[in-house]
């Protein structure tokens, strides 16, 4: 797949793909799988963590701070609150190999 592709893998997909490797015997078991793993991961950088998955990449939350911004439609500047947000950065070459294509 190249860069700016807008081609999208839904957890169905993902579901369809582990039930036909013979990963899960069911979809409602697959499906089961996908859940856990993300509420996991959520929960785990929500609580301060990093979770790094080796070859994948790492998740990780990051605090943006307060900061003034502008309404482009009308210039009026608003304040935007400091928020955190959830980050991932893909492994080394993971990310190198996605460039290359």
């Amino acid at each position: 797949m190249s860069k700016g592709s807008s081609e999208v893998v839904s957890v169905s997909n993902l579901v369809d793909h582990l039930v036909e490797g013979g990963f899960a015997t069911t979809k409602k078991g697959a499906a089961a799988v996908i859940s856990t793993l993300f509420e996991r991961i959520t929960q785990e950088v929500e609580s301060g963590k990093k979770v790094r998955i080796h070859g994948f990449g790492t998740f990780r939350m990051k605090h943006k701070p307060a900061h003034a911004a502008r309404n482009p439609g009308t210039g009026e500047e608003v304040h935007v609150p400091a928020k955190d947000v959830l980050v991932f950065k893909a492994a080394k070459h993971n990310s190198e190999s996605n460039d290359a294509e």
